[in-house]
């Protein structure tokens, strides 16, 4: 079970009070916040669950503390990076910004959950640059660009506005886009109609090109840990098939599949088909194989050949084959 500030819940009794006690001094720009004695990597993991669970709080770097033994005290300094007037008067922007979604409150959580996704990918690019406002939802909101942390912040943001529950996964993980290098990465988990699943709206952004890509859109645990490795405490996501591809019929199990798949597509006049291959065993050869499968129904169907590009995500086995 998960909901919009699951990382609370993760905590024993007494640290939920630290939590309120860290969330509330922040909310206030309170220049020291004063708590029992306790270690500092406890006091660190509970400042980031404040975080993690509210995107809203995009003012705050870090913190330092200061411990008093003889009073079995500490004291947590926050690190604002912004002024309390730019604070304010842009939490009131993000909260108008959220208006735009209203005619979604109505709508199930897969839509809500669908349409927030492509938003992204029709609205915001990946920032190369790292600017300043890319680490939380201002990225977004303001630049219209992000990186990981920002765009996971913003997708829980915009969930827990239209009261679905998500939360924002850490870890690391190989981007298929830039030759599986492993990185420090942020996504996010969602629950649909009481079941979790990953959800990486950056990695599918990062992919887009002639049309929007569900690669990474609701996973299991077993096909996000193909290229994510997981270093917080979150949910398990153990349902399957409940995928992009799995809801829109677009797995592909043998040739014979993906042949009468190509081929039906052809005739109904598509030139953008996406599929997801299962059985692989020869993942070396199987972009050539895709090629000469497309263009051989091609020239079946319009008698007459046809280039063919091919775009491959090597680890989650998706295929989007264009016509030119």
């Amino acid at each position: 079970m998960i909901r919009s500030n699951y990382y609370y819940g993760c905590l024993t009794d007494n640290q939920k009070s630290l939590y309120k006690e860290i969330f509330s001094g922040i909310k206030e720009f309170a220049k020291e916040i004063k708590l029992p004695l306790k270690p500092i990597n406890e006091i660190s993991m509970i400042f980031n669950y404040v975080l993690l669970d509210n995107p809203q709080i995009f003012y705050v770097l870090s913190f330092n503390q200061l411990s008093d033994l003889y009073k079995q005290k500490c004291i947590v300094k926050p690190e604002y990076k912004y002024t309390q007037d730019f604070v304010r008067k842009n939490i009131n922007f993000v909260k108008a910004y959220l208006q735009k979604f209203d005619a979604l409150k109505a709508k199930s959580d897969i839509e809500k959950e669908t349409y927030i996704h492509d938003y992204c990918l029709n609205n915001f690019t990946y920032d190369n640059a790292f600017n300043d406002y890319s680490f939380s939802i201002l990225g977004p909101v303001l630049n219209k660009t992000a990186v990981c942390e920002g765009i996971a912040k913003f997708v829980k943001f915009t969930l827990d506005y239209l009261d679905v529950n998500s939360l924002v996964a850490l870890g690391k993980s190989k981007n298929p886009v830039n030759g599986g290098i492993m990185e420090m990465h942020a996504w996010n988990i969602v629950m649909i109609e009481g079941k979790t699943y990953h959800l990486d709206v950056t990695f599918d952004m990062s992919l887009k090109d002639k049309r929007n890509r569900y690669d990474y859109f609701n996973l299991a645990d077993e096909d996000i840990k193909k290229d994510h490795t997981i270093i917080n405490k979150i949910p398990a996501c153990t349902v399957t098939g409940n995928d992009y591809f799995s809801l829109n019929s677009l797995i592909m199990h043998n040739s014979a599949e993906l042949e009468k798949f190509i081929r039906n597509a052809l005739i109904n006049g598509k030139k953008n088909i996406m599929v997801k291959l299962k059985n692989v065993k020869n993942t070396k050869t199987i972009v050539d194989k895709v090629i000469s499968i497309a263009q051989l129904q091609y020239s079946n169907v319009y008698k007459r050949s046809v280039m063919v590009e091919v775009k491959y995500n090597p680890i989650q086995l998706v295929f989007e084959i264009n016509f030119s």
